[in-house]
């Protein structure tokens, strides 16, 4: 079970293209992977493309994922991801939660969490990030790979990872 360490609203996640804010808040917990079908449990989380072989990264606001299951915004500092379906059991909804939760994860200046919001991120015509590129906003930096999505705010070093079948919050 995730502990839920900070609850805070968030104002102004995603710059125009009619997404509402009004009401989102974020929950935070310590470094903890979850799988599918064995809530509470430590799953090894995926390694990324070694630097030297890696393409420049890509300035994007927004993308998705080849799979198009998962879709992410980028500003500077903040970076959030929406996925449209999971097997991963999502920690408790928090009690002042009257949207939607479970489907969204953020990190923005601080430990990464899910997000209570009655908004989405995906953009369908957003550019599918390719497996292996990286997608980068200020020091908020994202990477495609067929496991999943990571995402980390390089300043503070938080951030997550995001598949079908688990989720990484460190």
């Amino acid at each position: 079970m995730v502990t839920v360490v900070a609850l805070a609203t968030l104002a102004g996640c995603g710059s125009g293209g009619g997404k509402k804010n009004a009401g989102e808040s974020f929950a935070t917990a310590p470094s903890t992977t979850f799988a599918a079908g064995a809530p509470g449990s430590v799953a090894t989380a995926p390694t990324t493309t070694p630097a030297a072989s890696r393409q420049p990264d890509l300035s994007l606001n927004s993308f998705k994922a080849p799979s198009g299951n998962i879709g992410c915004h980028l500003e500077s500092g903040l970076a959030r991801c929406d996925i449209r379906e999971h097997s991963f059991a999502p920690p408790p909804k928090p009690a002042n939660c009257d949207l939607d939760w479970g489907s969204a994860v953020q990190v923005s200046g601080g430990p990464s969490g899910f997000v209570c919001a009655g908004d989405t991120v995906f953009d369908p015509a957003a550019t599918a990030l390719a497996y292996g590129q990286r997608a980068r906003q200020g020091s908020v930096v994202c990477e495609s790979a067929e496991v999943g999505v990571t995402c980390t705010e390089e300043a503070g070093g938080h951030g997550f990872f995001l598949s079908r079948e688990r989720y990484r919050l460190f």
